[in-house]
């Protein structure tokens, strides 16, 4: 009975690691690059949404595929090691574009897949499920506004109408420049033309005159946000003229607001980014989103996450010049 025991109290020990290692990736494997431009029949469908010509989907097409190339010939993607990159491209019209006056010219997207390489007792396969993936966007700013701060009741007009220019006070969280046109922010790598910004300056005051004229409006359907309205407009009440007109910045226990230095700048989204005399199709602007695994250390990936790696690889050791290139000047 002690036996059996202790052979059952290895096997619950040892088993679940054995299954943990299996399978496991061929990290060294050479891989195979492939692309390909989507042209089915979603892609026929963003087209006519954007009211593409058949001669402008021409031209866009071949943006996407001269960026394409020139994201190729990084290291990890043109000479891949236990992954198949598995690149497409497509236009892509997001739900809600024509919603979003910002909005200009025709927005691409490219899908980098990592097919990652296994090896399970003996057997060599590839993971085409939900592989690890990057993607690259050309003119898709929406995302980018990272508001500072969550307002509701959209269903009023009017409401609405106030809360957009609450919304339009951002957290752009803006780390480095990595190139001349190329910024890495908390939330995503943006490339565009040296000189262009999609965030201005914000003062103090008039970051609280778009917060109390929100609340107000809202305060007017629901009164219980009065109480939050108070307390800003107190706030407010203790500001002097000179940090009233000083720099705003994300802090302060009331509003979120605050005239004190910090690392969290506060600027308004700008919303006339693009220069609507260019061509729809011209390239204004890449971006490539990321989140916390870019800020890693190589060292901090796990064996079996190959594919996750090499993404991390790749975004490291883009040419930032050569992206920045890639944007129509």
């Amino acid at each position: 009975m002690k036996f059996a025991f202790l052979t059952l109290l290895i096997y619950l020990f040892y088993f679940p690691r054995f299954l943990a290692q299996e399978p496991v990736c061929i990290p060294e494997k050479a891989g195979t690059w492939t692309y390909g431009y989507l042209d089915d029949e979603n892609t026929k469908m963003y087209c006519r949404k954007f009211g593409m010509t058949p001669e402008e989907a021409i031209v866009f097409r071949k943006k996407l595929d001269h960026i394409v190339e020139v994201l190729h010939q990084n290291a990890v993607m043109a000479s891949p090691k236990g992954v198949d990159p598995t690149v497409e491209s497509r236009p892509l019209y997001p739900h809600g574009f024509e919603t979003h006056p910002e909005n200009y010219g025709y927005i691409g997207e490219i899908n980098f897949r990592l097919v990652t390489w296994y090896n399970s007792k003996g057997r060599i396969y590839r993971q085409t499920i939900e592989p690890p993936r990057i993607s690259a966007y050309i003119n898709n700013i929406t995302p980018l506004r990272h508001s500072a701060f969550n307002v509701g009741e959209m269903d009023d007009a009017g409401i609405k109408k106030v809360a957009d220019r609450v919304l339009d006070i951002c957290r752009p969280m803006k780390i480095k420049e990595l190139a001349p046109g190329v910024v890495l922010y908390d939330y995503a790598i943006v490339a565009d033309a040296p000189g262009k910004s999609l965030f201005l300056p914000l003062t103090v005051g008039e970051a609280y005159n778009r917060l109390i004229a929100y609340y107000e409006a809202v305060t007017k359907k629901q009164p219980a946000f009065k109480v939050m309205l108070d307390v800003i407009k107190q706030a407010y009440s203790t500001l002097t003229p000179e940090q009233l007109e000083g720099p705003a910045f994300f802090g302060g226990m009331a509003s979120g607001i605050t005239y004190q230095k910090n690392d969290d700048p506060l600027y308004l989204f700008n919303n006339d980014y693009f220069d609507r005399k260019m061509p729809e199709t011209a390239v204004q602007v890449i971006t490539f989103p990321i989140n916390a695994d870019y800020f890693r250390k190589e060292s901090d990936y796990a064996p079996n996450s190959v594919g996750s790696l090499r993404i991390h690889q790749f975004l490291h050791s883009l040419d930032m010049n050569a992206v920045a290139g890639l944007v129509d000047k």
